[in-house]
């Protein structure tokens, strides 16, 4: 029995050995790490970035796999409060959820938006409606954009009727 223990000892050292650069390049690689990159040192798992050296201002928390954004974004000014959320969707990729807030904690805007990375390029763009706020709460009138440019606002008249009005 302990021949055989001995035996899966060694084999696990020997196995483990080869993987022991990566570890040295990286640091150690866990469930638990963050900042970590893959084989092709591409940003890889939980990500978070401060503001200073020492890591105590965060400024952004999210994930990575193989290099792309994934799942909820949330970045924060240099005082710690929330400015503003991304979520990335996986299909159809590049297609991006937004939520800004004002410096209370309260939602200002929330919108769409779409990231393209071509050959040359890369390009991040709002579309669609985007719903605004006051800093007390109250819906303001709603922005509408079209890659990236602001088209129309729409206005509520006193008789409750919706009109368009283009942005000069």
């Amino acid at each position: 029995m302990r021949i055989l223990f001995c035996r899966l000892l060694l084999f696990s050292l020997v196995i483990s050995a080869p993987g022991c650069a990566t570890v040295a390049k990286h640091k150690p690689i866990g469930f638990w790490s963050r900042n970590r990159f893959d084989g092709q040192d591409q940003r890889h798992g939980p990500w978070r970035e401060y503001f200073d050296g020492a890591e105590q201002h965060l400024a952004n928390r999210g994930r990575y796999r193989h290099g792309r954004s994934m799942g909820i974004w949330h970045y924060y000014t240099l005082t710690g409060a929330q400015e503003r959320t991304e979520r990335f969707y996986r299909r159809p990729y590049g297609l991006v959820r937004l939520s800004y807030f004002h410096p209370g904690g309260q939602l200002a805007k929330q919108g769409q938006a779409r990231y393209r990375a071509e050959a040359s390029v890369a390009r991040f763009y709002w579309f669609g409606e985007w719903k605004c706020y006051s800093p007390t709460g109250q819906a303001l009138p709603s922005e509408f954009y079209r890659n990236g440019h602001r088209t129309a606002t729409l206005l509520t008249t006193p008789t409750g009727d919706t009109l368009a009005s283009p942005v000069n």
